[in-house]
């Protein structure tokens, strides 16, 4: 019973609060504890640069010098001296700079991946698969590696290339402010084409993301469906539809490299003309006798100092823009709305029990699959849905999970609200089988055990043979410790329907949510899933998806599911006398039963 209303867990943002704020204002957030190792990283690289600006300072006091012939050997000493000291502080802070921003960004950029696969996993599972498996999959791997590459590398570097023209231009402000203004000329120029290059190139990088984000997600349907794909010939040249995703991501690079890079060259080759402009403005000014020769060589000396880091800071547009883009489709997944769940228990839970109480639910607006469904499952009885192919019986089993929210209605698990439970009381309070079960990769022994974390090998081993996979995992090459591969590929469908069983078995959850799947299996795996099912379900609670009428005749209750709505309920026996749906439904399957494979004529 409800002690008190639980406060549930906020989402990630607040409401209206987006994720991305910015290049650097969402790069800070995302970095999270690692922020004041970054920061003293970013520092010590302008430090760096103020330090490479004391050589150049050195020279042009030497030059001053020599001009006015009051070069003495203490004061050629001290140059030395402090261009040796400015290049080994440059070098100390580069290196203590490089360390810190290569350390830091990894470790903050696997904890942002750790952090945003826990945003994913507090997701409904029905937003994570209309984002997709390839969108999700980009976003930690490919947008992640773009931050990374950003935030070690390019961002310290445009640090760096900005820190000392700005130093340089500093000091000649001091020395002459209208010439100093001379050498800004073609940087303010130069200014509104960087600009513009770099908004449209991240607009073009967010739409690569995306693109990229659709083709890694056909490159595991294709992989993943290669069986189907060889079967049909869709091989070759006529793999059109994946060939598309991919062409759409090589015409989005097109763009950038023949719309863009020019504009890049364009804004850059403008910044270099500040040098023959700074010429042009010296010798104006020499020969008008408004500069002496000591500030014409000043400026000569120093003016190389201001464009070329700046020719940096412009080629590196493209990564940084990348890494905007990569950061705002981060933001989109870290602003997807999580389910709002208690973080400690308010709520106890009973016997245990499965109701729906009006529940209805559609997966797109105005498209419902359940309306007002109401039924009960009483403690440690079976409960059978069965009903036509799309009428909501597998959604069923996946409210009570709360792989989504219902719309109206409540779901309840041993006599409370699902959205009132911590994630570790509904979790702990059932076990699900799924109709297509998926092996993780990794041994036959992680994945049993993947149900129950500490079990020890006799649990597993137990739970193994409760669920008939003792034998065939023993024959296998080495038992227990054989890999699976990716999905369970190395094994067959009854094997690893199996595996499923005694991973469940082993979590020993009082609640058994079951997508019966034994339709597409040969007879001797059929009659040993259905033994490990029985194995599975004994004094438990079962909430049961029949695929296969022979199987449930022996529930305590059977539903039928049709358009959404539960139309009828009762024993086997009893729905067969009432002559509705489910009679026949089961005439249907007496029909299917005696249908054979012939050749007319």
């Amino acid at each position: 019973m409800s002690i008190a209303a639980p406060p549930r867990k906020a989402p990630s943002t607040q409401a209206g609060e987006s994720f991305y704020t910015g290049t650097l204002g969402t790069l800070w957030k995302l970095f999270g504890s690692y922020r004041s190792s970054f920061a003293a990283a970013l520092g010590l690289r302008v430090l760096a640069s103020l330090a490479a600006a004391v050589p150049v300072v050195a020279l042009v006091w030497v030059i001053e010098l020599v001009r006015t012939e009051a070069l003495t050997g203490p004061a050629a000493g001290l140059a030395a001296g402090a261009v040796v000291a400015g290049v080994g502080a440059q070098y100390l802070f580069g290196y203590l700079s490089n360390r810190l921003a290569w350390t830091g960004t990894f470790h903050a950029v696997g904890a942002a991946r750790e952090r945003t696969l826990e945003h994913v996993q507090s997701l409904p599972v029905g937003e994570v698969r209309s984002a997709g498996v390839g969108e999700v999959s980009t976003v930690l791997t490919s947008d992640m590696d773009a931050v990374t590459d950003y935030a070690h590398s390019a961002l310290p570097q445009a640090f760096s290339a900005v820190s000392l023209p700005a130093f340089v231009f500093a000091g000649l402000l001091l020395v002459d402010a209208p010439m100093a203004a001379a050498v800004a000329v073609s940087v303010v120029v130069a200014v509104p084409l960087y600009r513009w290059t770099s908004r449209h190139f991240g607009r073009h990088a967010l739409e690569r993301g995306d693109l990229l984000a659709a083709a890694n997600g056909r490159i595991a349907e294709y992989v993943q469906g290669l069986p189907v794909v060889r079967s049909f010939d869709h091989t070759g040249e006529r793999m059109g539809w994946f060939r598309q995703a991919v062409e759409d991501v090589r015409e989005v690079n097109d763009r950038m490299a023949t719309r863009l890079v020019p504009v890049t060259l364009v804004a850059m080759g403008v910044v270099q003309l500040g040098t023959p402009l700074t010429i042009a403005a010296l010798s104006y000014w020499y020969f008008g006798g408004r500069l002496d020769a000591g500030t014409v060589l000043v400026f000569l000396v120093l003016v190389l100092r201001v464009y070329t880091p700046l020719l940096e800071v412009a080629g590196s547009v493209e990564r940084s823009r990348l890494a905007d883009a990569a950061l705002r489709r981060i933001g989109r997944v870290r602003d997807m709305a999580v389910q709002e769940t208690p973080e400690r228990a308010h709520t106890a839970v009973g016997e245990p029990t499965v109701a729906f109480e009006g529940v209805s639910f559609s997966y797109s607006p105005g498209e419902p699959v359940l309306r007002e469904v109401s039924l009960e499952v009483p403690a440690r009885t079976m409960t059978a849905v069965v009903g036509p192919s799309g009428a909501g019986k597998s959604t069923l089993l996946s409210l009570v999970a709360r792989f989504w929210d219902v719309d109206s209605g409540t779901v309840r698990v041993g006599g409370a609200d699902v959205r009132d439970l911590t994630r570790e009381q509904l979790f702990g309070a059932f076990t699900i089988v799924f109709q297509d079960p998926y092996l993780f990769q990794g041994t036959v022994r992680d994945n049993i055990a993947f149900g129950r974390p500490d079990a020890d090998e006799a649990a597993v081993e137990e739970a193994a043979r409760r669920a008939r996979a003792h034998d065939f995992i023993t024959a296998l090459p080495q038992g227990y410790d054989t890999p699976v591969g990716e999905g369970g590929a190395t094994l067959s469908g009854g094997e690893r329907q199996r595996v499923s069983i005694a991973r469940a078995i082993v979590k020993d959850a009082p609640i058994v949510l079951l997508d019966e799947a034994t339709a597409a299996l040969d007879p001797i795996n059929e009659r040993d899933v259905q033994g490990a099912f029985a194995e599975l379900v004994r004094d438990r609670t079962v909430l049961v998806v029949a695929h296969r009428l022979n199987t449930i005749r022996s529930a305590d209750q059977i539903l039928v599911l049709d358009g959404g709505r539960v139309v009828e309920r009762g024993g086997h026996d009893e729905l067969l006398a009432a002559r509705g749906r489910y009679a026949d439904l089961w005439s249907q399957r007496e029909r299917a039963a005696r249908w054979r494979l012939g050749r007319r004529g």
